[in-house]
Formats: C-alpha cells, structure tokens, sequence
C-alpha cells in the first residue's frame, strides 16, 4: 500500500508542477490559468512530492525509503513526460 500512495502521490506533484507552467497550461488547457492558480499548483505540488517521501519513509524505513520514493518519482515523471508527448492523440479521445 505504501507503493501506492507513494506513487500516486509523486504523480500528483509532477502533475501540478507541470501543470503550473504558462507553456503546458496554453498546450492542455488552451488558456493560461491565473498567477495565483500557478502558485497553489507549484505550492501544492512541492507539498505532494514532500507527502511521498514522509510516506515512503514512515512505510519502508528512511535507507530505503529515500530509495523507493525515487524510483516512484523517476515512473511518475517518465509518466507525465509520456502523457504530454501523446497529448494530441489524447486530447483527440477525450474529444469523442
């Protein structure tokens, strides 16, 4: 469960830290969000990734915990990377 959380959680703050972007938000969103919305993503997606590696840590032990949250950060980013190079091919989906 621990896995999970830690994952899901790094997920999140790559999500919002990309999402906090001018570029990626004209890109996904067509518009650029407010300056302040910008901040609460970056705020909150700092927070996220911290959250992770208290969670990692709490559930594995510190050594491999650090360990752990950074294999799950390295697949959460490759995941976001992944999700914005087939942004088109999404958005086209989602579209239907």
């Amino acid at each position: 469960m621990t896995d999970v959380a830690t994952l899901l959680l790094s997920l999140a703050g790559f999500a919002a830290l990309f999402f906090a972007m001018p570029r990626h938000q004209g890109d996904w969103f067509g518009r650029k969000l407010s300056v302040a919305t910008g901040r609460a993503l970056h705020l909150s997606g700092f927070a996220a990734l911290a959250l992770a590696l208290l969670v990692a840590g709490a559930g594995f032990g510190w050594s491999y915990g650090a360990v752990a949250w950074f294999g799950w950060l390295t697949i959460a980013a490759a995941l976001i990377v992944t999700a914005h190079t087939n942004r088109d091919r999404i958005m086209r989906k989602v579209r239907r």
